[in-house]
């Protein structure tokens, strides 16, 4: 009995989501992408030739794919769902391909169910690309315009009991004068590979497979929720200790939360901890079907509240590429979790490539230190050595440090003469020397010392050691790293400069420390 293959997806998903102004909507259209193409929404439109038991195969990488027993029939249920999506959600695109279940291949061997799978993925991509142009009713002026968030949709995920979710990017201020937002934009790490080896595992059956692949896919959709909502709890716990929560609105809101690609946005201070919670949460978990834990890496785009958000998101976007490339250098089975942020402080600047060029000194080094690593995985000694102190957690300290001792030598080291010390940093290593000395802001090499050795034990055990061995404290504003690039000299790094950057944007969420 032949079969036919049905998959759908919405295209350029980015430009549904964004297209409106408000935080509410962007999370709205999210949530309508994910109904349209779930089973929900399969019994409405097309209730007459739709069987969850005998239809639906797996929903997952953006996508859902159903099977029929006829052309016909696919026909039918395609013609209902994409009309019912089309009138009731303006400027939605919904495409879908069908494709006869291939018991060879082209050159006469048994094709297995995974090669179809891969087949039909392409064979929706070349629809895709015949596309010339996208054709959406055109308003008059006279129509009453509906507002996604009043659309019928099932929402993904709720806030803590006790809290709601900001409905527009101001409301994540809270009661604080905190003018940024931090978009944040996570991606799982070798997702395409575990699918691939799920592909190789079950090569006869048709059946056996669409099993593997609907216990991973709703195993994924279920672990990354959940890591969200464990790290929205701590949110709330935080806020709740704070006078700043008073509102009962969370200072962080999902906006996608579709398999392993997350975006959600938060109060400019929390987006840092808020990812690295995130990744953490989601490290702890198991996927039911390979048996495998989950890895994972994250950009940030601090922006301002009145930033175009699609743009926050591309540049979220580009930053965890950026992160998920510096990760594959240190160890290349995609176990490692690597951050990576960028503050938008107004600069008229293409892409992330144009923005880091800002960031070289005039002596060829780098002022940043990120992207740094947030769990270190299957890293082996080599790598552990050259990641050296791009960690997250070296950075945090940093920032924890820098606000201390801010606090505690007050005009000694005022914020006018850290705005010189990080122009002296962007001349270069002897201008920085200079400037610490001269500026007497020499508190800083303690704060890197501290920062990497973060407790008490950790620092008297260095001091033991360096002591044994007639060593003196590293005093050197700059290191050289590894930057894992081929064909590339080591580089040098600021330890500090992500810290003075990012001093009065970052709080961390655990306690009120």
């Amino acid at each position: 009995m032949s079969k036919i293959l049905l998959i759908l997806e919405v295209s350029r998903k980015q430009d549904y989501i964004f297209s409106s102004i408000h935080l509410r909507d962007n999370a709205a259209r999210s949530d309508i992408i994910r109904y349209v193409t779930s089973e929900e929404f399969f019994k409405q439109a097309a209730p007459e030739y739709y069987n969850s038991r005998e239809n639906f195969v797996y929903a997952g990488g953006g996508h859902t794919i159903l099977q029929f027993g006829d052309r016909a029939t696919a026909t039918r249920f395609a013609e209902q769902v994409t009309q019912k999506a089309m009138r009731e959600y303006d400027g939605l695109e919904l495409f879908a391909k069908q494709m006869e279940y291939r018991e060879t291949d082209e050159n006469g061997k048994p094709a297995t169910p995974g090669q179809n799978l891969v087949w039909l993925s392409e064979a929706l991509e070349q629809k895709k690309s015949l596309r010339k142009a996208s054709f959406r009713l055109t308003s008059l002026g006279i129509e009453q315009k509906a507002e996604a968030a009043s659309l019928t949709a099932p929402n993904a995920i709720d806030p803590p009991e006790g809290w709601a979710f900001a409905k527009d990017f101001v409301d994540l201020q809270g009661l604080t004068d905190e003018n940024f937002i931090a978009v944040v934009h996570i991606d799982g790490n070798s997702m395409g590979k575990r699918v691939k080896n799920l592909y190789d595992s079950e090569t006869e059956s048709w059946d056996a497979c669409c099993d593997k692949l609907r216990c991973f896919s709703e195993g994924i959709q279920h672990d990354f929720e959940s890591a969200f909502r464990e790290m929205a709890a701590e949110v709330a716990d935080y806020e709740a200790d704070n006078p700043a929560g008073r509102t009962g609105i969370l200072p962080v809101r999902p906006v996608i939360l579709a398999g392993d690609d997350v975006c959600f946005v938060a109060r400019g201070c929390l987006g840092l901890e808020c990812a690295e919670r995130f990744m953490k949460h989601l490290s702890a978990k198991t996927n039911p079907q390979d048996g495998e834990t989950y890895a994972a890496c994250a950009g940030v785009a601090m922006v301002h509240l009145k930033y175009p958000f699609h743009q926050a998101y591309d540049l979220a976007e580009a930053l965890c590429s950026s992160a998920k490339k510096y990760g594959v250098s240190l160890c290349g089975d995609g176990s490692v979790s690597v951050m990576d942020w960028h503050i938008e402080f107004g600069q008229l600047k293409e892409n992330l490539r144009e923005i880091r060029a800002d960031y070289q000194t005039e002596d060829g080094k780098r002022m940043e230190l990120r992207p740094v690593v947030v769990l270190e995985g299957k890293m082996d000694e080599a790598a552990r050595t050259k990641m050296n102190v791009r960690t997250y957690d070296f950075v945090r300290g940093m920032c924890m440090q820098m606000k201390q001792a801010v606090q505690e030598c007050g005009e000694k080291i005022a914020r006018g003469k850290l705005k010189e010390l990080r122009g002296a940093i962007k001349q270069g290593d002897l201008e920085c020397r200079y400037a610490l000395q001269d500026s007497e802001i020499t508190k800083l090499l303690r704060t890197i010392f501290e920062a990497q050795f973060d407790t008490a034990d950790k620092q008297y055990a260095q001091f033991a050691a360096m002591l044994k061995n007639g060593k003196e404290i590293d005093k050197q504003p700059f290191r050289t790293f590894d930057d894992g690039s081929r064909n590339s000299e080591p580089v040098s790094h600021c330890l500090f400069f992500d810290a003075i950057e990012m001093m009065d944007h970052f709080e961390r969420l655990e306690g009120n420390a």
